[in-house]
């Protein structure tokens, strides 16, 4: 046999090996799969006041089967399947309660996102492959309290907060709302609070610019009042900070010409 095409005909065969071994290596996996769907919910605050039976109770969450950021199938918890059989392949899991809002005071949004890989069912008896879902909140809740004698030397007062989640808009506190609000945060975020107020005596304006770090699942209480002014005039609010057990106090001076 010629040597040239001898030669020709042994790389032609390790060529076609080669790309065999890659189109298996390549290959998503085939067949069917079974799996099925744990749920739980860690609404925990890191504050102290918090109603959380509605986000305890499964039975308000909503699942999604996720491919390709496709939703395949949308199921109340409580009608949930107790196994589903779906093509082998990566999905999502997503659960989730409320609605997904920049800032709510009527509620808070809740969500669990997990990845998971169904491999084929093999033999008669196949496995089913158990894919577990935590739900936490996204938020942070932060209420404002101004004391009484807020109204004694300013005629309004509110406070300002601003979160990357808010964009260009911004969520205010009034001096007369009271229920707490659901803030969307990222993982320790720099949220910036303003507390501004309107002097009683000649109707001037003064603002005073904060920032506190915020992630979901901690809380945010913020009481404000005026302290007497001193022997030169200088009047200062007083600012406490709640974030799970432990209150920490922040003074804010206040310049002369706000009072």
């Amino acid at each position: 046999m010629d040597m040239k095409f001898f030669s020709f005909c042994c790389l032609m065969g390790a060529g076609a090996l080669m790309a065999s071994c890659s189109s298996e290596n390549d290959a998503q996996p085939s067949g069917e799969g079974t799996i099925s769907l744990n749920v739980t919910a860690e609404t925990g605050f890191q504050s102290r006041a918090l109603d959380e039976s509605d986000y305890q109770n499964l039975n308000n969450y909503t699942v999604q089967l996720i491919k390709e950021s496709a939703v395949l199938n949308t199921w109340n918890y409580a009608d949930l399947p107790s196994a589903i059989k779906v093509d082998a392949g990566n999905y999502q899991v997503k659960a989730f309660y409320g609605e997904d809002q920049a800032v709510s005071r009527e509620s808070m949004y809740v969500e669990g996102v997990t990845d998971v890989t169904v491999t084929p069912s093999t033999g008669e008896e196949a496995a089913t492959q158990t894919v577990s879902v935590t739900c936490k909140p996204v938020c942070a809740k932060v209420s404002v309290k101004f004391a009484d004698s807020m109204s004694e030397y300013f005629s309004d007062y509110y406070v300002t907060f601003k979160t990357t989640a808010l964009g260009d808009e911004t969520f205010v506190w009034s001096k007369t709302d009271i229920d707490p609000a659901y803030l969307k945060v990222e993982e320790n975020e720099s949220v910036s609070v303003t507390i501004s107020t309107t002097k009683i005596s000649d109707s001037s304006q003064s603002t005073t610019n904060k920032t506190y770090t915020m992630s979901p699942q901690t809380g945010l209480t913020i009481n404000v009042s005026p302290k007497a002014p001193d022997a030169e005039g200088n009047i200062s609010i007083s600012v406490e900070i709640d974030t799970s057990t432990v209150d920490h106090e922040q003074d804010i001076e206040v310049p002369n010409d706000w009072i």
